[in-house]
């Protein structure tokens, strides 16, 4: 595994997400969320071998509570702790990268500022909030969760977040993203040095854009996500049922099999090669359930390159996937168990 110092911290090219530390989560996940000493297990394992970033957020259930309790008993040297919040005068929960309109975002814009002075209280309330779960006095990184509310909340948002940087709050803030016009937004404010986006084989649509490039060009450290498309990579073809996924996922799982076969790696290996490999990108935030996951993950991470011909390849292969309906499965609540 690589790492990177960061403000002092060290920081590996693996984050561990946690998002099923809270939440019932990913399409291919059939276990559900693990107890809370499984929960802690996972934690104190993967900081053993050596990823020293963690990635959680308010919206993950009891995630932030979990990482809270492993860091008050935690011996060790502290993680990079990164996690997300919502100011509140967005959308009810999450857009899940659904493009809103001009008008939807003008109209959140105008509950930015019927918010008025209570606008940085929200968000110092809210950043304690986080802490006081984490045992922290300080995160390495505190993000905007709702890309919308970074972009109705401009440049007065921006200021205030900045101010949890100076108050010691945090070391750095940013945001969490899902399209290259989110980013180019977010990268018209300073004060914004942090990114998390999704990227993927299927999904590359920061690296044609220039985006990815873009950031690297301003010193942003860029959290990658998605990297396995909630687990729609190891699917089975004979086996999907959902015709959406029938019809826009199945035959580039197909042609993601052959590309892996013809360069002798596995498909997980080929997903995480190129994303990591990709110039521009800080660190993948790979989910785990299970101890033996963070083990394959951490062998994926330090696995082979693949050949520039089957990266050219991918680029093209799946260049034009239409990535909206696929994504229309993944947005749909998942089942309770």
């Amino acid at each position: 595994m690589k790492y990177i110092e960061r403000n002092g911290a060290r920081l590996s090219n693996m984050t561990l997400g946690t998002t099923q530390l809270g939440l019932n989560y990913g399409i291919a996940n059939d276990s559900g969320m693990p107890g809370d000493e499984e929960g802690a297990e996972l934690l104190r394992f993967a900081v053993s071998s050596g990823v020293t970033s963690i990635d959680t957020a308010q919206a993950y259930g009891v995630s932030e509570e979990r990482i809270g309790r492993f860091l008050k008993d935690n011996k060790g040297p502290p993680p990079y702790i990164t996690t997300k919040l919502r100011v509140g005068f967005g959308p009810t929960g999450s857009t899940g990268g659904k493009v809103l309109s001009a008008d939807e975002i003008s109209e959140i814009g105008d509950r930015c500022l019927a918010i008025g002075e209570s606008l940085e209280k929200s968000i110092f309330e809210s950043a304690e909030n986080s802490l006081k779960k984490l045992n922290l006095s300080k995160a390495d990184c505190i993000m905007l969760h709702d890309p919308v509310e970074m972009l109705a909340g401009g440049s007065r948002l921006a200021k205030i977040m900045s101010k949890l940087v100076t108050a010691g709050y945090a070391r750095e803030v940013g945001a969490s993203i899902y399209h290259p016009a989110e980013a180019d937004a977010m990268m018209q404010h300073d004060e914004y040095t942090a990114a998390q986006l999704p990227m993927s084989l299927f999904d590359q649509k920061m690296i044609h854009t220039g985006t990815l490039q873009k950031l690297r060009d301003r010193n942003t450290i860029v959290f990658v996500r998605s990297v396995f498309m909630q687990g729609v990579f190891f699917l089975d073809p004979g086996k999907v049922e959902d015709p959406l996924l029938t019809e826009y996922a199945v035959p580039h799982i197909l042609q993601l099999r052959r590309l892996a076969g013809g360069e002798g790696v596995s498909v997980a290996q080929l997903a995480v090669s190129f994303v990591r490999d990709t110039s521009g990108v800080t660190s993948l935030v790979l989910g785990c359930e299970t101890t033996a996951q963070i083990l394959e993950n951490i062998d994926l991470m330090e696995g082979p390159p693949v050949s520039e011909r089957t990266m050219e390849a991918a680029r093209q292969a799946f260049h034009d996937l239409n990535y909206e309906q696929i994504m229309t499965v993944l947005r749909r609540p998942k089942a309770q168990k």
